[in-house]
């Protein structure tokens, strides 16, 4: 302690519970000074303070260690503009430890946690890939990356050739040529077809006697296909009965509004809550689930 009573810049501080009130109770300006100039274990309990001031007199201390940044980096107390300061830190940066820190926190912007993830070991993206508390963009991106990084196998080399290889076939074939292979072709030929610019050669996938319903369920959620074929799909009464061909075009953006309010009333409790909420609809069509489940009772 100095004669005033505080606790001194560069004493070790043992914070028992009433220390810790003492110094949380301190004036912003002196919990600034403590953070600048203070022990370790004054800046780990600075560092949580809910004053973002003084949070960043933590960072900015000439004192603070790369450990205790890595500490920082995890906090959940920690909000997104102190993150990216760290991460605005290259020599920080350079340590992995920072960098898994701050793309496995939840509050770290997330093109910044993006640009990091890239950054990150295999074993470290496995983790992330599984996480239940990360926006689900990096999730995927984790997984992704995972994937490219992955060796191709022989077998899928030769798979990733053929495949393109076909694609090319398929593109450069005329029109007619192309109307028929959508109708009597199989299911790859349909899937490729499905996304020509042409409407009549992706009719004639809807039209073709071998279209199976998961290639109807992945079309009715597809946003590269246009409106007459989410209606064409709408219209026919034996598509409509299967579930999934209706939740994938109530959640289709594509999808007419008039469709997409009339399926709202075959569709179960919990999916009319993810539409109510959902940014990928229009304003009716969620304000409309929403009033469905008021009428339910369920709120």
């Amino acid at each position: 302690m100095d004669e005033t009573g505080k606790p001194a810049a560069t004493d070790k501080v043992h914070l028992n519970k009433s220390r810790i009130q003492e110094i949380l109770a301190l004036p912003v300006s002196e919990k600034i000074e403590l953070a600048q100039t203070g022990s370790r274990e004054l800046r780990v309990l600075l560092a949580r303070d809910s004053n973002t001031q003084v949070q960043e007199a933590v960072i900015n201390s000439p004192r603070i260690t790369e450990v205790e940044v890595v500490a920082i980096a995890r906090s959940a107390k920690i909000g997104p503009a102190l993150l990216s300061k760290i991460a605005a830190k290259r020599d920080w940066l350079k340590n992995y430890q920072v960098r898994l820190a701050l793309v496995s926190n939840p509050k770290t912007p997330l093109p910044l946690a993006l640009k990091l993830l890239t950054t990150l070991r295999d074993a470290d993206l496995t983790g992330l890939a599984k996480s239940k508390v990360l926006p689900e963009e990096l999730v995927v991106a984790a997984e992704r990356t995972i994937a490219q990084r992955a060796p191709a196998t022989p077998q899928q080399e030769k798979d990733e050739k053929r495949a393109k290889s076909r694609y090319q076939e398929i593109r450069d074939l005329p029109v007619p040529e192309k109307v028929k292979l959508a109708m009597s072709g199989d299911k790859e030929a349909r899937s490729i077809l499905i996304k020509d610019s042409n409407k009549q050669i992706q009719e004639a996938v809807l039209d073709s006697p071998r279209i199976t319903e998961p290639e109807i369920v992945a079309i009715a959620n597809s946003r590269n296909v246009g409106e007459e074929l989410l209606r064409k799909i709408a219209s026919n009464r034996d598509w409509m009965k299967n579930y999934q061909v209706r939740i994938g075009l109530a959640n289709n953006p594509k999808t007419p509004l008039t469709i997409g309010l009339r399926i709202i009333g075959t569709l179960m409790i919990s999916d009319l809550k993810r539409l109510s909420k959902s940014k990928g609809v229009s304003s009716v069509l969620s304000a409309a689930a929403n009033r469905f489940l008021i009428k339910k009772g369920v709120k």
